[in-house]
């Protein structure tokens, strides 16, 4: 899978003030990933907090 590298300008201004949407961005280039090396994190944060939210949701049907 290719992921974008992509250079991100934020001005000063925004930074200070915590807003952190980028001025510009500019695909730079293309790096090839493992898909699974890539996602894993994103799984692995995501899942154990989707399994409570059905394990939730099924105790509020009953």
């Amino acid at each position: 899978m290719k992921v974008a590298i992509v250079k991100t300008t934020i001005s000063r201004k925004k930074l200070m003030t915590g807003e952190f949407t980028p001025d510009t961005e500019e695909i730079i280039g293309y790096e090839e990933v493992d898909e699974e090396e890539f996602y894993r994190p994103l799984v692995q944060f995501l899942y154990p907090k989707i399994k409570k939210f059905i394990e939730e949701e099924k105790n509020n049907v009953d």
